[in-house]
């Protein structure tokens, strides 16, 4: 995962703001120019500290562990996870709320709730318009997992995940331009949502479809999000 921090000029292409500059590389979306950035271990030292500290949320501060409890490590591998892809994209756990911590950006978090909480989810923050692998054609999902999931098909698709069925209007002109298409692929009850949506894209140029499929796309393998995405 990496987050977005800015388009700038491409030295590869040319081109005046096709590049994306994220925290840890640069990619063109024109010419599909990739450069790691020369700082990427005090990058990703940095990240890790973040992920560490405190976070201010509605209930309380959330003290993080990368030591995920047995029935939230069962939860995440039963979409096909790997270890690897836990660690890498650093998924933690609070104890204290008993939270398991999708994402952690300091100034955002989202949270899958394993404990008495009324909700399935908690979040705090300003959304963050991130994207999961390298590619020019982008996926938006829901949620973290589908968007860990469908980065395993770059360089062909890239994902960004929403964090929610709604495409804010922000995101829609910062993502203008810079993709050859832009999928649409919600969970099955959002279905609605995601036609809307797509509909709604092409009415401002953009190369836009919709996806729907019985299962959210975080419970597909690779073989079979390859064959729903042809």
């Amino acid at each position: 995962m990496s987050n977005f921090i800015k388009h700038i000029p491409c030295p590869n292409c040319g081109s005046r703001d096709n590049c994306g500059e994220y925290d840890d590389h640069f990619w063109c979306f024109g010419c599909r120019y990739f450069k790691p950035k020369d700082d990427i271990n005090s990058v990703r030292k940095r990240y890790n500290e973040r992920s560490s500290q405190k976070i201010e949320g509605d209930l309380s501060s959330l003290q993080l562990t990368s030591d995920i409890p047995p029935k939230p490590l069962s939860w995440l591998l039963s979409y096909g996870l790997t270890l690897k892809e836990i660690t890498d994209n650093n998924i933690s756990w609070c104890p204290t709320q008993e939270l398991l911590v999708l994402i952690n950006l300091g100034t955002y978090y989202q949270g899958r709730c394993f404990g008495n909480q009324k909700t399935k989810y908690l979040s705090k923050g300003t959304k963050p318009l991130l994207f999961y692998g390298y590619a020019d054609k982008l996926i938006c999902v829901e949620d973290i997992l589908s968007a860990i999931k469908i980065a395993r098909l770059s360089p062909e698709y890239c994902a960004m995940p929403i964090l929610g069925s709604s495409l804010s209007e922000d995101s829609i002109q910062r993502l203008s331009g810079r993709f050859k298409e832009v999928i649409m692929w919600l969970d099955r009850d959002k279905a609605k949502d995601s036609v809307t949506i797509s509909r709604d894209l092409r009415q401002r140029g953009f190369n836009s479809r919709s996806v729907i499929t019985e299962l959210d796309p975080k419970e597909y393998d690779e073989n079979q999000l390859k064959k729903l995405l042809s």
